[in-house]
C-alpha cells in the first residue's frame, strides 16, 4: 500500500506539472503527457499480447504514432480519422502480403490496439485543443480518479455482494455505489473550481472558466455527466480486467510500482475521456 500510495503521489505531481503549469505556457506541452501515454499503452497491449500468442503488426502502430499529432494539429478531429484509415490501410496491406506467415487473428489484435488505447486516447487532445480545454481536462481526471479511489475503500469496507465474480473477483456492489459518490465529488469540485469560484480565470491557456452562467442548468448538466461518466469509468475498469483476464495477466505493465502499467491507469480514462470531448465538442457548436 505505501508503494502504491507514493507512485500515486508521483504520478499527481507529473500531472499537475504538466497540466497546472505547463499548460498555462503553452496548450501543447500538455499533448506530450497525453502521447507519451498512448503510445507507451499500446507498446503495453502489444507486449500482452505477444506473450499471449496474438502477434499485432507492429509497423501499422508506429505510422499511426507517427501522423496522428501532425495531421491532429492540421485537421482537426478529422485529423484522427485520417491517420485511422491510413493505418488501418498499412494493417491490411501488410496482411496481405504476409498472409502466409500471419494469421488474420493478428489483424485483429492490430486493429484492436489502434483502437484501444490509440484512438481513444486521442480524446484528451481534442479536450485540451477543444471547447472543454482546462475545464474538461479536469472533469475527466476527478470524476475518473475519484470514482476510483471511492470504489476502492467502499470495496474495501462494504464489499460483500460482487458485481461480476467471473470477470473480476475484487470488484463489488458496495464499490460501484462508492464509485458513483466519488464520481458526484468529483464533478462537484470541477463545478465549484469554474462555475462557482473562478479559480482558474488569472491561468494561461485556461479556455471556458465556466460551463452556463446559470446554476440552475449547470447543476443538473454536471449532475448527468458524473453519473454518465461514472458508469462508463465502471464499464472501462471491468473491460480492461476481462482483457487481462483473458491474456492471463495480473497488470498490463510495471511501470508504476503499486499500480500496475499505463493501461492499468488508462482503463476508465479511455472509456471516459471520448464521452466528455464529444459533449465539448457539441457544447462549443451551442454556444
Amino acid at each position: 500500500m505505501l508503494k502504491r500510495n507514493i507512485t500515486a503521489a508521483v504520478l499527481i505531481l507529473i500531472a499537475l506539472l504538466f497540466i497546472g503549469y505547463l499548460r498555462t505556457l503553452f496548450i501543447e506541452l500538455t499533448d506530450i503527457l497525453f502521447f507519451a501515454f498512448m503510445v507507451v499503452g499500446a507498446v503495453e497491449m502489444w507486449q500482452v499480447g505477444k506473450e499471449a500468442g496474438r502477434f499485432a503488426f507492429i509497423t501499422p502502430l508506429i505510422l499511426f504514432a507517427v501522423i496522428i499529432y501532425p495531421l491532429f494539429c492540421f485537421f482537426g478531429g478529422s485529423g484522427v480519422l485520417f491517420s485511422a484509415m491510413i493505418a488501418l490501410l498499412c494493417a491490411a496491406t501488410l496482411f496481405l502480403f504476409k498472409r502466409k506467415t500471419r494469421s488474420f487473428d493478428d489483424l485483429i489484435y492490430t486493429v484492436f490496439i489502434l483502437f484501444y488505447p490509440m484512438i481513444l486516447s486521442t480524446s484528451f487532445f481534442v479536450i485540451n485543443h477543444g471547447a472543454g480545454s482546462l475545464l474538461g481536462i479536469l472533469f475527466v481526471l476527478l470524476v475518473t480518479l475519484l470514482s476510483d479511489a471511492f470504489a476502492l475503500f467502499a470495496g474495501m469496507l462494504f464489499g460483500k455482494k460482487k458485481l461480476m465474480e467471473d470477470v473480476s473477483p475484487k470488484k463489488t456492489v458496495a464499490g460501484a455505489v462508492g464509485a458513483y459518490v466519488g464520481g458526484l465529488l468529483g464533478a462537484t469540485v470541477v463545478f465549484l473550481l469554474f462555475d462557482v469560484f473562478g479559480v482558474f480565470k488569472i491561468f494561461g491557456n485556461v479556455g471556458i472558466i465556466r460551463l452556463f452562467e446559470q446554476y440552475y442548468i449547470s447543476i443538473p448538466v454536471y449532475f448527468a455527466l458524473s453519473v454518465l461518466c461514472t458508469t462508463l469509468a465502471i464499464i472501462g475498469d471491468l473491460v480492461a480486467s476481462l482483457i487481462k483476464r483473458r491474456m492471463m495477466v495480473k497488470d498490463f505493465g510495471k511501470i508504476f510500482p503499486g499500480h500496475g502499467g499505463v493501461m492499468d491507469r488508462l482503463d476508465s480514462l479511455l472509456f471516459v475521456a471520448p464521452v466528455v470531448a464529444l459533449f465539448f465538442t457539441i457544447y462549443g457548436v451551442a454556444v
